[in-house]
């Protein structure tokens, strides 16, 4: 499923699910979607082609939006796939207006195809409702080909009485070898963890 988005229900409880791809080379007004390699030859591509670049012109600015998200209630989560550099934009929601505190949390899963190394970085500005593109927040644990980050922020024991809901932005970037459209990392979103 390339530049749309999906939505799904299971059971008695609601999983929200946003679907996304990058690394789209025909889908148009996706800078992420580019793939760069030697020139052509009538209709030909140079041995020296084969070998893509991984990296792509997307911006934390210009971050595609995945939708939102839960941080306190639930477990919702969206997802996207890519073979490319990307750049995503997740809203965590504050849902839970009880006397006790809940902090939000997300945890951000990324699962590198056998043949590739892509790394994720989240950053979220847990002090203010502004969007961060800097600072990488948090710390990756791996398992396999699986890179795995955790947050929480806002509330303690008890409501503070503000909506501590934040934009978060999500880096998938490239490492080490091949990138391919055949064999996709995949990126998985949860609120509330």
């Amino acid at each position: 499923m390339r530049g749309s988005q999906c939505l799904g229900l299971l059971g008695a409880a609601i999983v929200v699910t946003a679907c996304a791809s990058a690394g789209s080379p025909d889908a148009p007004g996706h800078a992420d979607a580019s793939t760069r390699g030697d020139a052509q030859t009538d209709g030909a591509r140079s041995i020296d082609a084969a070998v893509q670049l991984c990296t792509s012109n997307a911006t934390c600015q210009a971050a595609m939006d995945l939708g939102s998200i839960s941080g306190d209630t639930g477990g919702a989560m969206v997802t996207a796939s890519g073979y490319q550099a990307a750049w995503f934009r997740v809203r965590v929601t504050e849902d839970d207006s009880g006397v006790f505190g809940v902090k939000l949390s997300v945890t951000t899963r990324l699962t590198s195809p056998a043949n590739s190394n892509y790394d994720v970085f989240v950053y979220v500005n847990t002090g203010s409702d502004v969007i961060e593109c800097t600072t990488p927040s948090g710390t990756a644990t791996t398992t396999g080909t699986t890179d795995a980050l955790g947050l929480s922020w806002g509330e303690g024991t008890v409501a503070n009485g503000n909506d501590d809901g934040r934009s978060v932005s999500i880096e998938v970037r490239p490492i080490s070898g091949m990138c391919s459209a055949a064999q996709p990392w995949q990126l998985v979103v949860v609120g509330n963890t």
